[in-house]
């Protein structure tokens, strides 16, 4: 198996019910709150969703890379980098 770099991803997340969701996606250690994490976690944020996914499985497929992963000043500037990480994606995929 061969995995993308640690970074934020344009892609699709496809539920059991074959429903697929435009999303965001991050792949990484999450430095701004575990610098020193010890293996990389995967995130998917489903554009215009509301929905409860826990417990579901589901595929989550790696269209384009946004941008690397990186540790931030604080919450606020995460926050501000995460709408426009989620902007980048909806025009990536056309959205």
């Amino acid at each position: 198996m061969c995995l993308p770099a640690d970074g934020v991803y344009a892609g699709w997340y496809e539920r059991a019910n074959g429903d697929v969701h435009l999303c965001a996606i991050n792949l990484g250690r999450r430095p701004t709150f575990y610098e020193h994490a010890d293996h990389s976690l995967l995130e998917a944020h489903l554009l215009d969703f509301t929905d409860d996914l826990y417990g579901e499985r589901a595929e989550v497929r790696f269209t384009n890379f946004l941008r690397s992963e990186r540790k931030f000043d604080g919450i606020d500037t995460l926050i501000t980098q995460l709408k426009y990480d989620v902007e980048h994606a909806r025009q990536a995929l056309g959205g």
